[in-house]
């Protein structure tokens, strides 16, 4: 009898059930490797307007592509709801294909890659739907292609077409939205900050009369509403020629501007960065191209000076405090450093030296240094069943904290050393801080605005 209802159970599962568990489960081991790992690279990950989110309903979440395959890790970690996301079918290369359907990306084809293919794309799209009747969360990037460039491109109908063909099918009634998400990178490289913005969402059931009337019309209508919410929710500027300077005025802007606690306030934040990304688009082209000439004089100067920005506009505080933390702090980044750093160290070396786009970068960077990392502390832990000495097991267990609190300590003491020769060049050198100061205030035109003058010199 036990024999006989442990086959009926076996039975039971299909092959489909099985891959889907199976899924599930590589699914969250993907994101139990990659949460760490970005939480080392990156300086700072944030999240604003997570609660747009339903957590009961069918979504399509939009998202701009500046980072290749990171894009999905990023907004996968910091949206607790399992997502499926539709990626460039020529990644899924035969070895692979089994896992990158386990982390639940779909093929979409394209006639860049393959011509032959596109006709695929009906399975693609029947995958989508399927995705979104079981009220889960698809994600789409819209515009098409990764670039470093902060522009926006004009949305493909690809998303309404996909949103309308779903309801269609099953219902308008299922609570299809269609969520837009900004994925915002200070910079492609090590340490560099991500926010990420939850726009305003779309019901989709509101389009079901003029769907009814008119299919082509309600496409167009969606798309342009779309693009409207999903822009509100980008640091972009018009010209992609701009975009070394608009990174560089957030950078600064940010010295000015932000303190720990206001990533508490992030709508806040990102209308601030928003407001300088559109002066900086608004820009005539001699006026850019005069604070261009002085953004990157005066960022020249800083790296020739080994000086930091902080400094020059007095927002450091307490060298006495800090040095002392680096004191206390020394053993456990010694620790972290013998522990952790090699992993870390190859994948740098691996990426700088194979990675050509910089839009790659950080995500080739980040999981390679993930990856490596995992690979490297298993060995380590080999090593200590060997070793059999209990501080050497426990030096092991704790580098994944370690190798974080020493690179935190490598940046705290860069800063120390910066602020410490400002110190001395102020004493010996006061016009060399003058000009760098008055080089600032040339391009700082965020001074200048009422509104943000009361938080930058609160």
């Amino acid at each position: 009898m036990e024999n006989h209802s442990c086959q009926w159970l076996l039975k039971s599962i299909s092959g489909f059930q099985l891959i889907s568990y199976l899924g599930f489960m590589l699914y969250f081991l993907a994101k139990a490797i990659m949460w760490p790992a970005t939480q080392v690279f990156f300086r700072r990950m944030v999240i604003s307007g997570a609660e747009h989110i339903p957590k009961n309903k069918p979504v399509i979440l939009i998202a701009n592509h500046s980072a290749s395959f990171l894009d999905a890790i990023v907004v996968g970690l910091l949206i607790r709801r399992p997502m499926y996301f539709l990626a460039r079918s020529d990644v899924f290369k035969p070895r692979a294909k089994k896992y990158m359907k386990g982390v639940h990306m779909i093929p979409i084809y394209n006639a860049e890659h393959s011509k032959e293919d596109l006709s695929r794309n009906m399975e693609t799209f029947a995958e989508g739907e399927e995705v979104l009747r079981q009220k889960k969360i698809l994600m789409i990037f819209p515009e098409g292609i990764s670039r470093r460039e902060r522009i926006l491109l004009p949305l493909k109908k690809g998303t309404a077409r996909i949103a309308f063909h779903t309801v269609s099918t099953h219902g308008f009634d299922i609570g299809l939205e269609v969520i837009p998400v900004g994925i915002n990178y200070s910079f492609h490289r090590f340490r560099a900050s991500v926010v990420v913005s939850v726009g305003d969402s779309t019901a989709i059931a509101d389009y079901k009369t003029m769907y009814e009337e008119n299919p082509a019309k309600a496409i167009n209508v969606l798309t342009r509403e779309l693009q409207e919410k999903f822009s509100n929710t980008v640091l972009y500027v018009d010209q992609a020629e701009r975009t070394d300077l608009i990174n560089q005025l957030l950078e600064y802007f940010r010295n000015d501007a932000i303190h720990r606690s206001d990533y508490r306030k992030k709508d806040l934040v990102i209308r601030e960065e928003k407001s300088i990304a559109d002066d900086v688009s608004e820009m005539d082209d001699d006026t850019a191209s005069d604070v261009t000439e002085s953004v990157f004089r005066y960022t020249h100067k800083l790296s020739n000076l080994r000086l930091n920005d902080r400094s020059i506009i007095h927002r450091y505080h307490s060298i006495f405090f800090h040095f002392f933390g680096l004191i206390l702090g020394l053993p456990v980044t010694l620790c972290g450093a013998a522990t952790g750093i090699v992993p870390v160290l190859l994948a740098k070396y691996i990426a700088d030296k194979k990675v050509k786009r910089i839009d790659w970068y950080t995500s080739v960077s980040c999981v390679l240094g993930g990856m490596l990392f995992d690979i490297w502390f298993i060995l380590l832990l080999i090593v200590s069943a060997f070793v059999q000495q209990w501080w050497f097991f426990i030096a092991v267990l704790l580098s994944p904290l370690t190798i974080y609190l020493a690179i935190q300590w490598w940046e705290a003491f860069k800063i120390f050393t910066a602020h410490a020769r400002y110190l001395f060049l102020r004493n010996a050198k006061p016009q060399v801080i003058k000009d760098l100061e008055d080089l600032r205030n040339e391009f700082s035109f965020w001074r200048t605005n009422k509104n943000l003058r009361r938080r930058l010199f609160r």
